[in-house]
């Protein structure tokens, strides 16, 4: 079941990626197909205006560019554009002008129109907009003569209405760009024509594709020259919903480990009850074995005397072993409860603790009433104490010591221990030495009763500082 689970959950995440990675292929592929439509329908539909492309490529350029409405600062300096300011409605003999706004000057003061070429060559005014412009200011009745050489900004009626476009219209206009929105009208390049298209127009168009026309600087799906084309609101319920399916199939993917792992716990547990309950009975037959060899020491020869010490040594580490696993098997409940302070006085419980250990020195510098998780405690000092005996070398010694609000286990031997084994307790673990699990059980015990475990060493010293109530 729970393979034919996961088998569907990855298939369907597989799927769910796929569709992910594909999606945004489809979406560019819709959305090119739709500025397809909307272009060939745009194509049928009336424009209000429009205007050769030809016409506008034979202005000057100059006379399309915003820039040449304002004073010209970059080709004159201010002290020449101030001149000229002061004598530009008055065409009679002043202060004599600078060289280069004097051509200016003697061309529209004079009174007959100059040349076209003249024009042409000075298409632009030194204070900005067209010469003719300026000229048709002093001589109205040349205004009809000088249409081709005015600015667009002048002439907003002529040319489709190209002079009504801002500035950033008008540039991307000249910088040859193909699509223009403004005010709600449409400007579209196409059969070299400038059409333009009223919004009730072209808006109902666009929504048939299934777009949404914008100018650029926000979201922008497709780029058309100056706009983008955004996909409709049911592209977005597409990746909406897209996400939800991820975040339901992350959901059940938790859920179902959650549940694996969990299951591997209680696969976990059952194994070593089962173990711990097997290892009863061998364990209680050698005892009775040892126990019979014991009463006939003295009568045994000193090599078998020393295979005895050997065996007895060995049982006591598997019932040590086996207690040990005990803690593994406890419900949450009842770990709570053996997490439950109580009440004991100092020496008596070190004392019941080192009673059977025989060359350990220990030092307790206060005797009181603590409060204490008794059953933890105890199995952390158990364990640290045995590491002890087991790998490090004589003398041991336990030193007990209170602060401000804890109680300070100090186990010390003479070993060379020069690394701290708390770095790499988790490969330890498996080690033949069998010191990781010993210190990886003080470690997990003593965090969750909010405590801790250092290392220091010369000597080789384990201090577990755990949490108490002086009283």
């Amino acid at each position: 079941m729970a393979q034919r689970f996961a088998l569907i959950l990855r298939s369907s995440l597989f799927c769910w990626c796929l569709g992910l990675l594909l999606a945004p292929a489809a979406h560019a592929a819709e959305l090119a197909a739709g500025v397809s439509q909307f272009s060939t329908a745009l194509e049928k539909a009336s424009p209000a205006a429009q205007v050769p492309l030809q016409a506008l490529q034979q202005l000057d350029p100059a006379l399309l560019k915003p820039e040449s409405m304002y004073p010209q600062f970059q080709a004159y300096s201010v002290a020449d554009l101030s001149a000229l300011y002061k004598f530009d409605n008055r065409c009679v003999a002043g202060p004599s002008l600078p060289e280069s706004v004097l051509p200016f000057v003697q061309a529209l003061c004079q009174a007959g129109i100059p040349p076209a070429s003249w024009f042409s060559s000075h298409p632009v005014y030194p204070l900005g907009g067209s010469s003719a412009w300026h000229y048709i200011l002093r001589h109205p009745d040349a205004a009809a003569a000088l249409q081709n050489a005015l600015h667009v900004r002048e002439r907003p009626g002529s040319l489709g209405g190209v002079g009504t476009l801002s500035d950033d219209n008008l540039e991307a206009l000249v910088g040859g760009q193909r699509w223009l929105l403004q005010n709600g009208e449409l400007w579209h390049l196409s059969r070299q024509q400038w059409q333009r298209y009223e919004q009730p127009v072209w808006q109902p168009l666009a929504k048939q594709a299934g777009l949404e026309l914008v100018s650029a600087g926000g979201r922008c799906d497709v780029r058309l020259g100056a706009l983008c084309a955004n996909a409709n609101d049911g592209y977005r319920d597409v990746w909406r919903w897209l996400f939800v399916l991820l975040a339901i199939f992350a959901a059940g993917g938790l859920a179902w480990a959650g549940w694996q792992r969990r299951r591997l716990r209680e696969r976990q547990r059952f194994i070593t009850q089962m173990l711990t309950h097997e290892l009863r009975t061998p364990i209680a037959q050698l005892s009775n074995v040892v126990e019979h060899f014991r009463r006939d020491f003295d009568q045994l020869p000193d090599r078998a005397q020393l295979n005895f010490v050997a065996l007895a040594d060995t049982l006591q580490r598997m019932r040590q072993m086996a207690e040990t696993s005990k803690h593994y098997l406890i419900a949450e409940h009842q770990r709570e409860a053996l997490e439950a302070p109580v009440r004991i006085r100092l020496s008596e419980w070190l004392d019941n603790l080192c009673a059977t250990r025989d060359g350990l020195i220990y030092c307790l510098d206060e005797d009181m009433t603590v409060s204490v998780a008794l059953y933890w405690s105890s199995l952390c000092l158990t364990n640290l104490l045995d590491n002890a005996f087991c790998h490090g070398a004589a003398p041991v010694r336990l030193t007990v010591r209170r602060s401000k609000t804890n109680l300070l286990f100090q186990v010390s031997d003479a070993g060379g221990m020069s690394k701290n084994p708390l770095l790499n307790s988790r490969r330890m673990r498996w080690s033949n030495n069998n010191l990781g699990l010993g210190l990886t059980i003080v470690q997990r015990v003593s965090r969750r009763l909010n405590g801790r475990l250092t290392f220091s060493a010369s000597p080789t010293t384990f201090t577990l500082e755990l949490p108490c109530d002086v009283s």
